[in-house]
């Protein structure tokens, strides 16, 4: 059986994995449509044990990370994830990053490397925060415009924006005036890349944050499977930071400024807010953060009250006025709750408008301590999940964001203050193109029901949880040992697959460190 992979649910049947070995690792993509290997620049195995490694961080990994080849996808059941990132491959790590305030950064393109980290390090160095042992990124000195030590900005904020693929900038450049404006003000770093793996939401925003690898801040992927329970959970369930294993900028600036810092943390839902915000007062020491992130059941801004502080200037600011304007029909798509309708670009739109309300609502600039914006603007993940990253829906979406981008940095030039504003923007992740193919496109049930039928055909099988947008397989131990096998062998087996490049153990990874 065949669907289309423009609209139609995946029902692509286990089976499809079983093609002839002699297609294994064969993949292409809708500008690749031969199939053909991906390119040479593309890391190898070795690269990839290494990326992983940055993300290793005992009894919170798998016991195989289950690469996708890069013309693949391996996704969630149902309509709402036909697309899923998570990959080391470039459509993935490959993130815009721009760093513009005139007086603290020069602008212009700069050629070398730079990653989550090392955002997080300059963050650091604007705000003169002290060194910590922990931390892995480098400061970007080489965009400083005085040549590496800047005067301290009245306002410094971050915008992730979650999914943008760093090519759209140039893609979609005419749909993008107001980035295309600031990029050209910017220091924009072209090669500007996520160095470990999984390339998620939860991970970047903490790596971000935190300046320093997912090995040591423990936030390995959106979700943690729990082996004592056989359940997994959220990163952070219930909009807490218990999990964090390191300190955040925002952490760092509320100690060191005795929570004289105004502070405002937004996120698209809960995970990417907490990821920016931290500890809040739910660390010892910690100073007041305003926070608000998107309930999608409820169409409200929400906060965790235990931690952090919901701000009042988007308390009553409901999504559902927003729906009711266009009767929830979008591009012919019936927007049915405010879970669907964030699959859309009112949703962008809705972000857009709460994001000024903070900013406006602030009291940033009203003394002389740096101020912090930190927000996560997630529409554009949600609609390239769910139509892909180049379909109509995506370019009426960027068009959204665009003009939301420019009314965000408008506010924060705005309430600035004489010190002035220094804005970072980047994204976490991107997003696969369609395979050429429907057998490449499967689901993280199709990659477990084929393991198992090769390895366990008849029994209850090996498999004890897979998150694929994790890359991460968890094997049932006492299985395994009743079948005389080891992930080893688990592992050989799953690289027979046409829809995985690799799978590697967690002892090729741990021996790594």
């Amino acid at each position: 059986m065949r669907h289309s992979p423009a609209r139609t649910p995946i029902l692509v049947a286990a089976t499809v994995l079983g093609l002839a070995s002699a297609g294994c690792g064969e993949g292409g993509s809708a500008e690749n449509p031969a199939g053909e290997r991906a390119p040479a620049e593309e890391p190898g195995r070795a690269e990839i044990v290494q990326a992983l490694a940055r993300a290793y961080f005992p009894g919170r990994v798998g016991d195989i990370a289950v690469i996708p080849d890069p013309g693949a996808i391996i996704t969630s059941p149902g309509p709402d994830y036909r697309y899923m990132h998570g990959s080391p491959w470039s459509h993935d790590t490959a993130v815009p990053l721009l760093l513009y305030g005139p007086g603290v950064f020069e602008a212009g393109e700069y050629p070398g490397r730079a990653s989550h980290q090392d955002i997080g390090e300059t963050l650091a160095r604007l705000l003169d925060l002290p060194p910590r042992p922990d931390v892995t990124g480098r400061p970007l000195r080489e965009a400083f415009s005085d040549g590496g030590g800047p005067t301290r900005p009245g306002l410094l904020a971050v915008l992730v924006l979650d999914a943008m693929r760093a090519d759209y900038l140039d893609r979609y450049a005419d749909l993008l005036p107001s980035l295309s404006r600031l990029a050209a003000a910017s220091a924009r770093f072209v090669e500007a890349r996520v160095d470990y793996v999984p390339t998620n939401t939860s991970t970047a925003h903490t790596t971000i944050a935190t300046r320093t690898d997912p090995a040591i801040h423990g936030i390995v992927g959106n979700t943690l499977y729990d082996r004592r329970t056989a359940e997994p959970a959220s990163a952070y369930e219930g909009a807490a930071p218990r999990n964090l294993m390191a300190r955040t900028i925002a952490d760092g600036w509320g100690v060191a400024t005795r929570g004289r810092a105004e502070i405002v943390v937004q996120g698209g839902t809960d995970y990417p807010a907490v990821a920016l915000a931290g500890h809040g007062t739910c660390m010892a020491d910690g100073g007041p953060v305003w926070l608000a992130y998107y309930d999608s059941g409820s169409g409200d801004w929400r906060t965790n009250q235990d931690c952090y502080r919901l701000p009042p200037a988007v308390e009553g600011l409901h999504f559902g006025p927003r729906l009711d304007a266009v009767g929830r029909l979008w591009l012919g798509h019936e927007l049915d709750g405010f879970s669907e309708a964030r699959r859309s670009a009112l949703f962008t739109r809705f972000e857009g408008e709460a994001a000024v309300a903070l900013i406006e609502g602030s009291a940033f600039g009203e003394d002389d301590v740096t101020d912090l914006f930190l927000a996560n603007l997630k529409g554009t993940d949600y609609v390239s999940h769910k139509y892909g990253p180049f379909s109509p829906e995506m370019e009426v979406t960027l068009t959204e964001l665009d003009g939301v981008v420019g009314r965000i940095v408008a506010a924060l030039e705005a309430k600035a203050g004489p010190g002035g504003l220094a804005l970072i923007v980047t994204a976490d992740h991107g997003m696969p193109d369609a395979p050429a193919s429907d057998d490449l496109w499967v689901t993280y049930d199709d990659v477990s029901a084929w393991l198992n039928e090769r390895v366990d055909p008849g029994g209850p099988g090996v498999v004890a949880f897979y998150e694929g947008s994790e890359n991460q397989m968890y094997l049932d131990s006492a299985r395994l040992e009743a079948l005389g096998l080891e992930p080893d062998d688990i592992a050989r087996t799953l690289e027979e697959s046409p829809v995985v490049r690799f799978a590697i153990t967690e002892r090729e990874v741990r021996q790594a460190r």
